[in-house]
């Protein structure tokens, strides 16, 4: 079984799924800025992470994140690590 760095996969999966830099997403980046407001691309957000660590989330997962650093401390939490 393959060992994957959690940060550089989530933030991999959430900066292809944008269509932006990696180095854009820091702990502090506003969600919203990303697009993250809409419900289209926080789904594609979610499902992209979802895929690359082959996990499943609830349909609510990003409700109360504001920030990258909110998502990433939450799929940490969420699998486990």
């Amino acid at each position: 079984m393959a060992v994957i760095d959690l940060d550089d996969a989530v933030r991999a999966a959430v900066a292809r799924q944008l269509k932006i830099a990696p180095d854009r997403l820091t702990v502090d980046t506003d969600l919203t800025s990303l697009g993250l407001d809409d419900d289209a691309t926080a789904f594609g957000v979610i499902e992209a992470v979802e895929d690359v660590l082959d996990v499943r989330f609830p349909d609510d997962f990003l409700d109360g994140l504001h920030t990258y650093g909110q998502l990433t401390s939450a799929v940490r939490i969420a699998v486990g690590g």
